[in-house]
């Protein structure tokens, strides 16, 4: 396997007419040592002739595979076992990236690639409007958890992350049958616990939600499920004590409930005994938001 310092990471499911505004951003980058990895959910759209052609140019080392279909987590823990680079830069297939972005991650990446405590690396995105998505973080260059960014800080909005390949295949996604989307929290804060990211206060990607996306699922049975099963793993792996995240520890039993209840499944009894008693005294939360929520449910895709 050819070895490259950086790949760049696309999982991508019926999303070709988006692919060449990523591809372009990416041959803009004037970077060396540079792999495209592109795993296909199980497409049924053109994707695969689309990345033939970007293939055929000859402009970037592409590596493309096509799975079947199992959710963007099944897509992650495939392309962390086929990417040669040693650092894995995330970006959607609805996603561009910034002229700079890979030059900064691998500046970046030269500064930690001998810490053992450090896992990655996470920049700032913004809209096609150029308007930040969420806040920047408090400082530039900043070591931190990256739960800490979100749960100590408050930072909010989604961010551009890269990290450590050899890191990430300790951290695989867990991979139910029927579920099809498990919270990256699931695995990034759980990494957290051991390992910090340093904070680049700088654009380095530009987002556009896509309608069609996880974002546009929110009643959807099939993403109810797959809210439950996340906050089963999250208070499973403890991945929020108690005396650290208080808020966040209760919230998760009483997401728990509230999308145990729409979804149709029963994890209370999955609970450890110590898990079952807090659970129960969630569950008046739980079952308040549940009943004010059962009538939005969507049965079908």
């Amino acid at each position: 396997m050819a070895q490259f310092d950086i790949t760049i990471f696309t999982a991508t499911y019926n999303r070709a007419h988006l692919l060449p505004k990523l591809y372009d951003s990416i041959k803009c980058q004037n970077l060396d040592g540079l792999e495209w990895l592109i795993i296909d959910d199980g497409s049924t759209d053109d994707t695969k002739q689309i990345v033939q052609k970007f293939v055929d140019e000859k402009l970037l080392n592409i590596s493309y595979y096509k799975k079947e279909n199992g959710g963007k987590h099944t897509a992650i823990n495939f392309g962390v076992q086929k990417a040669a680079g040693e650092l894995m830069v995330f970006v959607d297939s609805d996603d561009l990236l910034m002229k700079d972005a890979l030059s900064v991650f691998r500046k970046e990446y030269e500064e930690i690639r001998s810490a053992e405590n450090i896992c990655g690396i996470a920049g700032l995105c913004a809209e096609s409007s150029g308007s930040i998505i969420g806040t920047e973080f408090l400082k530039d260059h900043w070591q931190v958890s990256f739960a800490d960014l979100y749960l100590k800080y408050k930072i909010t909005g989604d961010k551009i992350v890269a990290f450590k390949t050899k890191i990430l295949k300790q951290y695989p996604f867990p991979e139910p049958i029927e579920i099809r989307f498990v919270f990256e929290a699931v695995v990034w804060h759980e990494m957290a616990k051991k390992y910090d990211v340093i904070a680049v206060n700088k654009v380095l990607q530009i987002v556009d939600y896509q309608t069609s996306g996880v974002s546009d699922s929110s009643y959807k049975k099939w993403y109810l499920k797959a809210l439950a099963f996340s906050f089963f793993k999250l208070i499973g792996n403890n991945t929020y004590p108690f005396l650290k995240y208080p808020r966040t520890f209760f919230w998760n039993y009483i997401n728990l409930g509230i999308n145990s209840k729409l979804a149709g499944e029963n994890y209370f009894i999955k609970l450890n005994l110590k898990e079952k008693l807090i659970y129960l005294i969630c569950y008046p939360r739980a079952l308040y938001s549940y009943r004010n929520m059962k009538k939005k449910v969507i049965n079908h895709d």
